[in-house]
């Protein structure tokens, strides 16, 4: 009797045990999905602040100019691309815009992206800050 005790008792244990591994591998899984998130975003911020920005929507391709220096984010299905670095996350949808103005292609300055339900950030939105100069230059 008590060696089937034992066992049931052991044998539930074990599938705690499983349960428990099966939602710390869910938490970090997430918690990583977010990282990725939060360095896209962090990535677009610095480089749309610092550089011009164009989208050309044949190509997939934001292109990022500051004199002869280029930097381009290729987006791919489930990946984008900055230069050698490979972002594995895929955007359900990105968004493009100058001055406030939805454009398809062309000069832009901010950036919406969002992701779907997978993803525990649903999105975030970048943009350049302009200050009075930038618009008496214009």
């Amino acid at each position: 009797m008590v060696l089937v005790i034992s066992s049931i008792v052991v044998t539930l244990a074990f599938l705690m045990l499983s349960n428990v591994r099966k939602q710390v591998k869910s938490i970090n899984d997430t918690y990583e999905t977010q990282q990725k998130v939060i360095k896209l975003e962090r990535l677009l911020m610095l480089d749309l602040n610092t550089r011009n920005a164009s989208y050309d929507s044949e190509r997939k391709r934001i292109v990022l100019n500051r004199g002869k220096d280029t930097v381009g984010y290729q987006l791919a299905e489930n990946t984008i691309i900055r230069e050698k670095d490979t972002i594995a996350l895929s955007p359900a949808k990105m968004l493009f815009y100058l001055d406030g103005e939805l454009v398809s292609s062309g000069d832009i300055d901010a950036i919406e992206c969002s992701f779907s339900d997978l993803y525990a950030q649903k999105g975030f939105f970048v943009f350049k800050k302009k200050d009075a100069s930038y618009y008496i230059n214009k």
